[in-house]
């Protein structure tokens, strides 16, 4: 399945004809399904050296050919509904296995829910089965990788969800069950498992884009049109690229208002009010297509101008 869905997955990130080779990978796929998901769910006991990790594969490889099919527009194909199906049963598995798995030497303390002075406290305004909502407020990392020593997401939730819910919380090779991030500054909702099989389905829910991301953004400038829909290769080095050796990369950028203090279109002072929603999920994506439309977003000292922020009683909209 991992040889299959690599394949599958260079067929969608190049250019050219490849349905018949796409054909003869979904047949294949087909074919060996059954047999490599229940040696997944024996492993997914994780009674043995690696053999969680491998469990763990076959649920990214699963869900990687079905983003390479969604990417190309097919996702219809009838054999995705036998790998939806085999996503979820290993959801199922790990939530009857997991008590018994040894724990993850990765994981962080969880911190004290004390608010921290000048910082907001993230809160869950809704649960549903399997998962939840998270509100991210600014100053509050999605710790999915690494730890860069702020405030991690993952120790809230690990104090703030029921004792029933957390075993997904305190696993770092399932992301703690974050199904994608906001940059540190940022404010926002974060979908969150609190069961494997909720992990499963969101992560299905990703890979075939069946969850509509959109962001509000201040940019630099005026918008000179009211929509872009930006299909821009993105390089991923120290600071990310738009480059035609990057990764597939899909924003759709409305313009909603122009703003400033100066009335004058084209002033150096002028801003305009943004919506992105986001196809795929490459990194700093919204920071890089924003730059490349020539309206980087404000206070971004990487990607924009400059830590220049436009409050007072002068704003106008324009």
């Amino acid at each position: 399945m991992q040889e299959l869905s690599n394949t599958a997955w260079a067929c969608s990130t190049l250019s050219g004809d490849h349905w018949p080779l796409l054909d003869s990978i979904a047949a294949a796929a087909r074919r060996i399904l059954q047999t490599e998901l229940l040696c997944a769910v024996r492993k997914s006991k994780g009674d043995m050296h690696d053999n969680l990790e491998a469990a763990l594969l076959f649920e990214v490889n699963t869900g990687q050919l079905a983003w390479s099919y969604t990417f190309l527009s097919q996702a219809r194909r009838p054999f995705l509904r036998d790998v939806r199906a085999a996503q979820l049963e290993m959801g199922r598995a790990f939530d009857r296995n997991h008590a018994a798995w040894n724990a993850h030497p990765g994981v962080r303390h969880a911190l004290s829910i004390i608010q921290p002075h000048g910082i907001d406290l993230p809160s869950i305004p809704q649960y549903v089965r399997g998962m939840c909502l998270v509100m991210k407020p600014p100053g509050w990392e999605v710790d999915t990788e690494g730890d860069s020593g702020i405030r991690h997401l993952s120790g809230f939730i690990q104090v703030a969800l029921p004792p029933d819910r957390r075993a997904v919380a305190f696993r770092p090779d399932f992301s703690f069950g974050f199904i994608h991030r906001l940059d540190t500054p940022s404010s926002g909702l974060i979908l969150t498992a609190t069961s494997f099989e909720g992990y499963c389905c969101l992560e299905w829910q990703m890979y075939t884009y069946t969850i509509d991301r959109e962001y509000f953004v201040w940019g630099q400038g005026v918008a000179k049109v009211p929509e872009r829909n930006v299909a821009e290769r993105i390089l991923d080095v120290a600071t990310a690229i738009v480059s035609p050796n990057g990764r597939p990369a899909q924003s759709r950028i409305r313009f909603l208002a122009n703003a400033g203090i100066s009335p004058r279109p084209g002033a150096a002072n002028a801003y305009c009010a943004t919506a992105i929603r986001i196809f795929t999920g490459r990194r700093h994506q919204i920071r890089v297509h924003m730059r490349y439309c020539q309206c980087a977003s404000v206070a971004d000292h990487r990607y924009g101008p400059g830590p220049r922020v436009f409050l007072g009683p002068d704003l106008c909209i324009l």
